[in-house]
């Protein structure tokens, strides 16, 4: 059998084979025991033992295999119609060719196929009867209905078997489909925690880039980029900013006398501080060495003072524990504000830097705010 054929095509050249050749042998008994010419037997020869080849072949060479084999089934009907009114009806005979067709097209139309099958049945039965070769004949064989009765079962069995193979077919399938699904599913999830996991590295590796590794506070870099934006929004909105510039006092002097280790306890815990009276729109950055800036948009610079001044208390009330030996610090802050003091970071970071100094110069331990005398 050619591989590229339709395997309805295949199928049913298993059943009709099969199933014609029973027919046949039934109906050679039925005839052999009638007076039958040589045409009518001619014809039985031809019909069910030549005609199934014909039919394959035929499909097999259409462009359209299974739509010319749906329709070899409704022509199997019309013979079939034929057959029995020129046999006389025997009832054997008659419902294996009824139930064989009625089956053959319901399995591939539908509902649709019984009535295709009654109609082609039908209408092969009426060209006998307008032929004048109709009639009715009580005559049977019991050898006849019994091979009918064989080929009906087993054309049934057949029937039962195929769509039994073609049910686990489907379950398989469907057991396939459902491991697939599952296996994606897997990889999904698989590939969302992949995802998730770059992205918390991305953000790991941004917060990296921007912030200093030690005490966690913005780096310079960070500055740079939101401090110019955060002046252009102000200035487009006639808001104020201040920048707050922070020195630890005699910094040099923890790192010499306890050690560096000491040192960065204070950066972290002043870091801390900041950070945590500070408000989420504020930028708490580590400028470089002991000096902390800290940006305030939207802030006048008596509350940027007053600001400063917190900062001052809250590290002055701070008691570090550092290997049994309790440290404290203190810290010098200069205050400028946008636009009085500067109209650019540059600007803004000088007035601050100024102010800072002369906080330092006066004794440290203060708050100064940038003032042009």
């Amino acid at each position: 059998m050619p591989e590229n054929s339709h395997w309805i095509v295949q199928l049913n050249y298993k059943n009709r084979t099969g199933s014609f050749a029973l027919l046949f042998a039934a109906i050679a008994v039925h005839l052999s025991a009638t007076d039958t010419g040589w045409l009518l037997w001619a014809s039985l020869f031809l019909q069910f033992l030549v005609y199934p080849h014909v039919m394959y072949q035929r499909a097999v060479r259409s462009g359209r295999p299974l739509f010319t084999e749906l329709n070899s089934l409704l022509l199997d009907g019309l013979l079939f119609g034929i057959w029995i009114g020129l046999l006389g009806f025997p009832l054997w005979i008659s419902y294996t060719m009824v139930i064989g067709v009625t089956i053959n097209l319901m399995v591939f139309r539908g509902p649709m196929g019984f009535f295709q099958a009654a109609l082609a049945l039908a209408i092969g039965v009426l060209i006998v009867y307008l032929a004048g070769g109709a009639h009715l004949t009580p005559h049977h064989s019991w050898l006849a209905d019994l091979l009918c009765m064989l080929g009906l079962t087993l054309y049934l069995m057949m029937v039962g078997n195929v769509a039994f193979s073609r049910n686990l077919r489907i379950r398989e399938t469907r057991e396939q489909l459902r491991a697939s699904e599952s296996a994606l599913q897997d990889a999904n999830h698989a590939l969302q925690q992949q995802l998730t996991e770059i992205n918390l590295l991305q953000q790991q590796l941004r917060d990296q880039a921007d912030r200093d590794p030690l005490t966690g506070a913005y780096n310079r870099r960070y500055l740079d980029v939101s401090i110019a934006r955060d002046l252009a929004y102000c200035a487009r909105h006639q808001l104020p900013l201040a920048l707050i510039l922070i020195d630890i006092d005699h910094f040099k002097a923890v790192n010499d006398q306890y050690g560096h280790q000491a040192g960065d306890l204070v950066l972290t815990a002043l870091a801390d501080l900041l950070s945590l009276h500070s408000r989420a729109s504020d930028l708490v950055c580590r400028f470089g060495g002991e000096e902390f800036l800290v940006a305030l948009p939207n802030t006048d610079l008596a509350t940027a003072t007053q600001r400063a001044e917190q900062y001052r208390c809250a590290l002055a009330a701070i008691r570090l524990d550092w290997q049994g030996i309790q440290l404290s610090s203190s810290i010098s802050l200069g205050v400028a504000g946008f636009p009085d003091h500067g109209h650019d970071m540059e600007g803004l970071l000088r007035s601050a830097d100024l102010a800072l100094y002369r906080a330092k110069h006066q004794g440290r331990n203060r708050v100064e705010v940038f003032a042009a005398s």
